[in-house]
């Protein structure tokens, strides 16, 4: 159950692809085997699709596994890697913070409906919600983690010039 948790994105995120994928090869047989046609598969297949766009991003970002430019950190030294960590991890936090905010301002402003299952577009844009959420997450534990991890280190430092004094 634990590991369940630990990885609800990817879990979540296969059965959404998965939903996709049967919905899609479903709709194929019907339309060109049998001449049959429902609409509502394609949007079953669309929001199932547009929830493993953002569950993928959520977990990508939580194992640090998006694209980064690493040139500028190469070249700093250790302390001020670590220092430019915590730079770019407040920023993270607050551009995903905000991001949660807005789109969840603009899931419950949310009015559409979907035309073939009538139902709100709010089932759909609540997957940017929960992704931002999650990343918010995410964002503020690495951004703890990296605090603990720079202070520790400020601590050693200050240690080993203590002891080189004497």
């Amino acid at each position: 159950m634990k590991n369940f948790f630990r990885n609800i994105e990817v879990i979540l995120g296969s059965i959404a692809i998965s939903i996709t994928v049967l919905s899609v090869i479903t709709n194929v047989i019907l339309r060109y085997g049998f001449g049959i046609q429902f609409a509502w598969i394609e949007e079953v297949s669309v929001g199932c699709f547009i929830w493993t766009v953002f569950l993928g991003a959520t977990a990508a970002y939580k194992d640090k596994a998006l694209i980064g430019v690493e040139v500028l950190t190469q070249a700093l030294p250790e302390r001020g890697r670590r220092f430019l960590e915590l730079i770019i991890y407040s920023f993270l936090f607050v551009l995903t913070a905000t991001l949660f905010y807005l789109s969840y301002n603009y899931t419950v402003g949310s009015d559409k409906i979907t035309s073939a299952l009538e139902v709100s577009y709010v089932y759909i844009n609540s997957s940017i919600v929960v992704s931002f959420g999650l990343m918010t997450f995410y964002s503020l534990k690495f951004l703890v983690k990296d605090i603990i991890l720079f202070i520790d280190e400020q601590r050693s430092v200050e240690k080993t010039n203590l002891v080189g004094k004497e």
